[in-house]
């Protein structure tokens, strides 16, 4: 007889061996949660190890487990699970693959091998979210650290602040029972066999990032992924030893972001939205990731002052007089060099700076801010510097010369540009190697942003990630809080392009 679900557990050396200090036994751990969790789960289940051709304790663990019946609830005397034993092959998908075809059940719960899972009857919970909507095809619950902080509640793929946990960070209770994800991760990863067969199964050329390739073509299916608080785990990944595998590798990652573009077009941990757009308008990829049509800035949309407002509020306005100051204080780290600010509004700041005798070019996409500013401009005096605005059709398209600056400020505008990773892309191209990136962004007051609004405030380490996964860049420190709802990031820029890679906060 077939059962409801499968629990699967893809294993290349999670046994006691692989731990740093040789004290947790990831595989042992977890198949002891799966029995105090699922021993009065009343679905009809199955647990299913795929070994890759382990060398470590993990695979006598697994022998032994198989050699283990339930000795409670509804499955009292069946065999604890069953062991697929494969050649080792060191590419995930082909083991998931390899799984899939050896089991029936109509859900499959997808679990890495070093997670535990604080829910009781957590595959129940999850039978009961994929039942409810034929096009739900994939559940995640929340992913916490061992330490017991939110993690991750689901992710964003095709996203403004780029490839990231959604609700990293956040306390529990801020979180919604149930929210639309474009991608549930892998560690934890319930799906309807009949979404991942209608989708082709796992791509064994991709190395890592096997589920958020899976979920664009989940998405571009029109199926829906759900991110649940009614499940809750803790994955351990940190206290593992790196594995003998060609995956994890610089050039393994490298591969698998490469194989991604190839397929997709983009980049999966920084998409710039103008290609997305052009491939992929009027698809469900796009709806799933909430993104709207390519839009000019507009103060109005983000709260600024309107155009040329600044200039007639600046001698009695105390808090717009700190903002500035607090501008001119970040723009004077980059030194005397030849500098660019992308965003300039009606250009405030940027003749303040060219007063201090600086070369300053202003551009905006907001023409009517740009005529407000040239008309201030043409009665204001610049004695040692000099200032040019510039109106654009879009911020990351300015026309500029390659290489031609010292500095580029990107001063509340990151945020309220529909295409962040389009405009680092312009930034990188303007900066000169070695020159100054410098970054104010307003932070985002709420744990989830909204996906899809044209203002989309960072939290810290998304800015830090964007800016990292963007390419061509070396952050100098953390993101700073300047006391007033922004954060500040200098980054350098480098002689390559290449990404940093870096995934989660630190």
């Amino acid at each position: 007889m077939v059962p409801t679900a499968t629990v699967i557990i893809p294993n290349y050396n999670n046994g006691r061996a692989s731990s740093r200090d040789g004290s947790r036994d990831f595989l042992g751990a977890l198949l002891e949660n799966l029995e105090a969790t699922l021993w009065d789960d009343a679905t009809d289940l199955e647990i299913v190890i795929g070994d890759d051709g382990s060398t470590d304790d993990s695979l006598a663990t697994a022998r032994l487990w198989a050699a283990r019946t339930w000795t409670r609830g509804p499955r009292t005397g069946q065999p604890f699970l069953r062991l697929l034993e494969f050649p080792h092959s060191g590419v995930l998908s082909k083991v998931l693959n390899a799984i899939h075809a050896a089991t029936k059940s109509a859900f499959v719960c997808r679990l890495d091998g070093d997670i535990l899972i604080d829910t009781p009857c957590w595959v129940a919970r999850c039978v009961e979210l994929l039942s409810a909507d034929p096009r739900v095809g994939v559940v995640t619950g929340l992913q916490k650290l061992p330490d017991g902080r939110v993690h991750a509640f689901g992710d964003a793929i095709l996203s403004p602040l780029g490839y990231h946990h959604l609700g990293q960070g956040a306390r529990e209770d801020e979180l919604p029972e149930v929210l639309e994800v474009e991608h549930a991760m892998g560690c934890f990863h319930a799906s309807r066999r009949e979404a991942i067969a209608s989708v082709g199964g796992y791509d064994e050329s991709v190395l890592r990032g096997q589920t958020e390739e899976l979920a664009m073509r989940l998405n571009l299916g029109g199926w829906k992924a759900l991110a649940t608080t009614r499940v809750v785990f803790r994955h351990f990944h940190a206290e593992r030893h790196w594995r003998p595998n060609t995956a994890d590798t610089g050039e393994g990652l490298a591969r698998s972001l490469a194989r991604f573009r190839e397929k997709w077009g983009v980049d999966r941990l920084a998409p710039d939205l103008a290609e997305v757009w052009r491939r992929y308008q009027n698809t469900p990829l796009v709806e799933r990731a909430r993104l709207r049509a390519p839009q000019s800035w507009k103060p109005e949309m983000s709260g600024d002052l309107a155009p040329g407002q600044e200039w007639h509020e600046f001698a009695t306005n105390s808090e717009l007089q700190r903002q500035v100051a607090a501008e001119l204080a970040l723009l004077r780290e980059g030194g005397a060099g030849r500098l660019a600010i992308l965003g300039c509004r009606s250009g405030l700041t940027a003749l303040l700076r060219a007063r201090e005798g600086v070369e300053v070019v202003g551009i905006e996409e907001n023409s009517t801010s740009i005529d407000a500013g040239q008309g201030f401009l043409a009665r204001a005096s610049v004695t040692n510097g000099s200032i040019d605005l510039k109106k654009v059709e879009h911020l990351p398209a300015t026309g500029e010369v390659d290489g031609a600056f010292d500095v580029v400020g990107l001063l509340d505008s990151i945020e309220r540009c529909w295409n962040p990773v389009g405009l680092l892309g312009e930034t990188r191209r303007l900066l000169r190697t070695g020159g100054l990136l410098i970054v104010r962004t307003r932070a985002r007051a709420v744990t989830l942003e909204d996906r899809g609004e044209a203002l989309h405030p960072f939290a810290a380490h998304e800015l830090l990630q964007l800016v990292r996964h963007a390419g061509g860049f070396s952050p100098l420190a953390a993101p700073a809080s300047d006391g007033m709802g922004r954060w500040t990031l200098l980054a350098r820029r480098t002689g390559s392009a290449a990404h940093a890679v870096h995934f989660g906060a630190s």
